[in-house]
């Protein structure tokens, strides 16, 4: 197929895309909604021609129904063909759900009449719709690829996310290792931390692949990515943990009991907005409490006055969220593996360890990394690890009205135990932590 022929292959796959979606044979006349501007409007009889006849683009003339989901819509075939995916470790970040694992590969009946359907299974993921085994699966692409096709605005924000770029566990990484030593960190980073970035398809479609991958509802195409079976999974040993209320004793994020999703708060934290951001803490409009809650419409409330004033909500709002010590990483028969030394459910003030929060006094969190989190690799490859803190300012997701340090002044104010002490130090830990420490002035 030469140049031109590709070209308007691309020009009728838009317009059938405008068609399916938006009922107009005019991109131009979508654009506001989403789909791909800048191709001409063609002569709606040339068009009905064009798609009744063999000019039709080779990836859309066989419908899935016909071929893919002589497999993928059969429980019976899939549930004798489908191995289950590897389960993540037991201490890393994310938490896998318990399904028979034929449920990734299921396709409903009803897919082919949807938006996405429409377009042919082989538009998105390549292969041969002809082939009856196996062979079906030769020369497939990965489609996430093709989301461009109608939602390009949002892909090209997407590349530069945090979700996608994984920017702020390099930028940690890089303060501990140096610009230097940073290639020598590349077998861990691929094995393990560039493993959790996101795609489209692991929010929108599929379980993410850092808990394994397969389908969530039958190729349901969902425009609000499902909090408990995406967002709760990859953030499963923290956030999406204590929002959902699964630590044992302790109570779900009160948001969640009313109904809130994750994405009622971050929006533009999520598909990005052309920014490269080093941390979570420099997103331009991140959820932050007072987005709702206006500390001058609560007035009334004591504790919400100038003398507390450089508390973080989390102070008093939170209940006690998951810490993670002594990280290690290695390979055992071949493969790589990540270990906690050890998890704890803790609550801990201190001093805010970011300069882009704007509270002095915090919620901390211990950063699992350790001294020696890297020996497998070699000698000495966090050469600044003294110099940056592994207690650190932390949001926690499980936000209450009342907690137990807010029920009363002493509760807080006469309880040491809340405040990061010297104490709390691994003597092997960062010399920066010390800083992370509040004291007396």
């Amino acid at each position: 197929m030469d140049w031109q022929t590709n070209i308007r292959a691309s020009v009728w796959r838009v317009v059938v895309l405008c068609l399916v979606v938006f009922g107009t044979a005019n991109p131009a006349d979508a654009q506001s909604t989403g789909c791909v501007a800048g191709t001409p409007a063609p002569d709606l009889a040339e068009l009905r021609a064009h798609l009744d006849g063999a000019a039709r683009p080779a990836t859309m003339h066989k419908p899935a129904a016909e071929a893919c989901l002589d497999c993928h819509g059969d429980a019976g075939k899939l549930i004798g063909m489908v191995k289950p995916p590897q389960a993540p470790p037991e201490d890393g970040c994310a938490s896998a759900p318990s399904r028979p694992p034929f449920l990734g590969s299921f396709v409903n009946a009803d897919f082919p009449g949807t938006i996405h359907g429409q377009l042919g299974c082989t538009t998105c993921h390549g292969g041969d719709p002809a082939a009856s085994d196996m062979a079906a699966h030769a020369d497939m692409k990965d489609a996430n690829d093709s989301c461009t096709l109608c939602h390009a605005d949002h892909v090209a924000r997407f590349e530069t996310s945090l979700h996608k770029t994984l920017g702020g566990m390099a930028h940690a990484l890089t303060l501990r290792s140096g610009e230097d030593n940073f290639a020598a960190l590349d077998h861990a980073w691929e094995n393990d931390c560039a493993s959790c970035h996101a795609d489209c398809g692991d929010c929108h479609l599929s379980l993410p692949e850092a808990v394994g991958g397969g389908l969530i509802r039958g190729h349901d195409v969902m425009a609000r990515a499902p909090m408990e079976d995406s967002c709760a999974l990859c953030h499963g040993s923290r956030a999406g943990g204590e929002y959902l209320g699964h630590f044992e004793g302790l109570e779900p994020d009160i948001h969640f009991e009313k109904g809130m999703h994750c994405l009622d708060c971050h929006k533009n934290d999520l598909h990005g907005d052309g920014t490269h951001y080093d941390t979570r803490w420099q997103v331009a409009d991140r959820a932050q409490c007072t987005d709702c809650h206006k500390l001058d419409l609560e007035a009334a409330i004591p504790i919400h006055d100038v003398d507390h004033a450089d508390l973080a909500c989390q102070v008093c709002h939170a209940q006690p969220y998951q810490n993670c010590f002594d990280c290690h990483t290695g390979e055992e028969d071949g493969k790589f593996f990540r270990r906690a030394g050890s998890k704890e459910l803790l609550l801990k003030l201190g001093r805010n360890t970011d300069p882009d929060y704007p509270y002095g006094i915090v919620t901390l969190r211990n950063n699992p990394v350790a001294r020696e989190s890297f020996a497998y690799l070699g000698a000495g490859l966090l050469p600044e690890f003294d110099a940056h803190p592994t207690w650190k300012t932390a949001a926690p997701h499980n936000i209450r009205r009342i907690t137990p340090q807010n029920a009363a002044c002493k509760n807080c104010h006469a309880d040491p135990t809340l405040f990061l002490s010297p104490q709390d130090l691994d003597p092997n830990g960062a010399a920066a932590n010390a800083g992370s420490i509040l004291t007396k002035d």
